[in-house]
Parts: structure tokens; sequence; C-alpha cells
């Protein structure tokens, strides 16, 4: 019995053990109470690149103190992009020269040309609840 305990022990000491935490985004500047948020985390540049979405959500607009919570969201390094959705075809609409014509933002707010590179709106997620704000142009 002594055996079994110690070697139990011992396996319970060396398997990793998976550290998550809560992300909470916050949305600043939500002024049209209506379409929906379509929230994208990415874990790498070529996930962004592919649009490989490691979660995603929809969020409906009901008021300008909207948010989201990202749950157990493994630590490591994450992106978030999100757009709202004004007139419910499920895509950021552009003008002919490609500037976003919907409301959209960042993980971090960069100021960016273009759209932002993976280490432009980088946070890091480790073991304690993570909040973050994300201002919508």
């Amino acid at each position: 019995m002594k055996t079994h305990l110690t070697a139990l022990t011992l396996f319970t000491m060396m398997t990793p053990f998976s550290e998550a935490a809560d992300v909470t985004v916050n949305f600043a500047g939500v002024n049209t109470l209506s379409g929906q948020l379509y929230l994208a985390v990415y874990a790498s540049e070529e996930d962004m690149k592919s649009r490989k979405a490691i979660q995603s959500q929809i969020i409906t607009v009901h008021n300008a103190d909207q948010k989201a919570v990202l749950a157990d969201l493994p630590s490591g390094h994450y992106g978030v992009m999100v757009f709202q959705d004004l007139d419910g075809n499920r895509d950021l609409n552009t003008n002919l020269i490609g500037i976003p014509t919907e409301p959209y933002g960042f993980s971090t707010n960069p100021r960016v040309m273009g759209p932002p590179s993976f280490s432009d709106i980088q946070f890091d997620v480790a073991t304690t609840p993570v909040h973050l704000t994300i201002n919508m142009e």
C-alpha cells in the first residue's frame, strides 16, 4: 500500500497542472445599441492570418456597457479582435479602399494603419484574472 501511495504522490507531483484564468473584456465606445459584437481570440500570428480563432463569441448589443468573459483561458499569449456587425451580414464592412465602416477594436488598443500584427494586440494570461478594455473605433 505504501508503494502505491508513493507512486501516486510522485505521479501527481510530476503531472503539470493546467494554469488558466478568466479574461473579462469590456467594450468602450459602443455608441450604436444594435447589432452584434463578433469576438475572436487568437493564440498566434499564424492563427490570425488563417482566421483560426481558439475561442469566439457573438454578443448581442443591448447596452453601452457590453462585456464578454473568456472562461478558463489557458496561460499563454493571446490577441482579441472584435467588430460590431450593424447590418447583420456577419462581416466587417469596409469602404472601397478597405477602411472599416463598422465599429471594431483590438486587445491593447494599438494605433495601427491597416490590420494589426499579433504582437500589436498580444496580452498575457497566467493564473490570475485578466481585465481588458477594448476601445471600439
